[in-house]
């Protein structure tokens, strides 16, 4: 049988110190993965794994096809939900790589390709509670260039609770950038879509400005959890084909 190598006391060493280093940030300021709760990882591989889910794309019932890359539902929901809630920017990065497998997906089945790629604005007590934009940060990490196609006018507050009606209503006070999307062909982002009213009003803006809505793509889709839910319709519409490029 081969001999095992022995370590050297140098390598030891740092095997020591490194576990204390670890140990020590554990304590100061202890982190957990957000999505099945293990202890000091920012996200564990098993989690890590479950974002590597392919892209299903649905239709709204105002025409509007959607592509989505995850399901907002158990640990998932809780690594969007720390990343874009609880302070946890630095899960841009895990959750980039989904969110660009969306975009190239709704690219790719949209009827002709899309020459701009626009953010739906966060909400501004959003913003200032969070003190970023999470679409805008992780579209940069997945390297989609965004446009600023879009603006909220009044005091759009968060979406987060809102029922259909009132996501539509809120929804109402986008307003479309006419000297940046006329004539445009452009691509709708965003990161968690729930009854896609939001979406379909940003579409009604940018159309109204002279653009063409190719298609939305979004990180995740929260799944209907009941028939007449006020959910999302996306969860019984008809998965279309397509491959990412």
């Amino acid at each position: 049988m081969p001999s095992v190598p022995s370590r050297s006391p140098a390598s030891s060493a740092a095997l020591v110190v490194g576990g204390a280093l670890r140990a020590a940030l554990a304590v100061v300021s202890p982190t957990s993965c957000p999505g099945c709760g293990a202890d000091d990882v920012e996200l564990c591989r098993a989690c890590r794994d479950r974002l590597g889910a392919e892209p299903s794309t649905g239709v709204l019932p105002a025409g509007l096809a959607v592509t989505t890359a995850l399901r907002y539902e158990h640990e998932v929901r809780g690594v969007v939900l720390a990343w874009k809630q609880g302070g946890r920017s630095r899960l841009s990065g895990a959750l980039a790589a989904p969110f660009a497998r969306s975009v190239r997906r709704a690219a790719g089945l949209a009827p002709v390709v899309p020459d701009l790629v626009v953010a739906v604005p966060p909400s501004a007590a959003g913003t200032r509670r969070r003190g970023w934009e999470p679409v805008p940060h992780l579209a940069s990490r997945a390297g989609v260039p965004l446009a600023p196609g879009l603006l909220h006018v009044g005091g759009r507050s968060a979406q987060k609770g809102r029922d259909r009606v009132a996501r539509a209503r809120a929804g109402a006070a986008l307003v479309a950038r006419a000297g940046v999307v006329s004539g445009r062909r452009v691509l709708l982002v965003d990161d968690v879509v729930t009854t896609g009213a939001t979406l379909l009003a940003a579409r009604g803006a940018l159309v109204g400005a002279g653009a063409t809505v190719v298609g939305a793509a979004c990180l995740a889709v929260v799944p209907l959890l009941a028939s007449g839910s006020g959910g999302t319709v996306l969860a019984h519409a008809a998965r279309l084909p397509g491959t990412i490029p």
